[in-house]
């Protein structure tokens, strides 16, 4: 099916980087994002305060919330990958949503 969106520049540039870094057509990035924010369910989104990184305002990027505390869970690379893409998705689908 064919239709048309209006989306915010910044959101389409990284959907288009996602596209490009991973050799797939735009569309079909586009399909899996949406299927993937269908099959979430609101229960699964967790509050700010609950994930396990917070976003640096300076930066923007995402810094595990157990860097520099003690007794703090040490974080593992691809924990921290999969946290940053599942952050960087949700933001997507957050702003695919408020972009009607």
């Amino acid at each position: 099916m064919r239709t048309t969106l209006d989306l915010p520049d910044p959101l389409m540039r990284r959907v288009k980087i996602r596209a490009a870094s991973e050799g797939r057509k735009l569309k079909e990035v586009i399909a899996d994002l949406l299927e993937k924010g269908m099959d979430t369910q609101a229960a699964e989104v967790l509050r700010e305060s609950e994930r396990p990184y917070v976003i640096d305002p300076k930066t923007g990027m995402a810094v595990s919330r157990s860097l520099g505390t003690r007794g703090g869970k040490k974080v593992s690379l691809a924990e921290s990958l999969a946290a940053i893409e599942q952050a960087n998705e949700a933001e997507a689908l957050s702003h695919a949503g408020n972009s009607r």
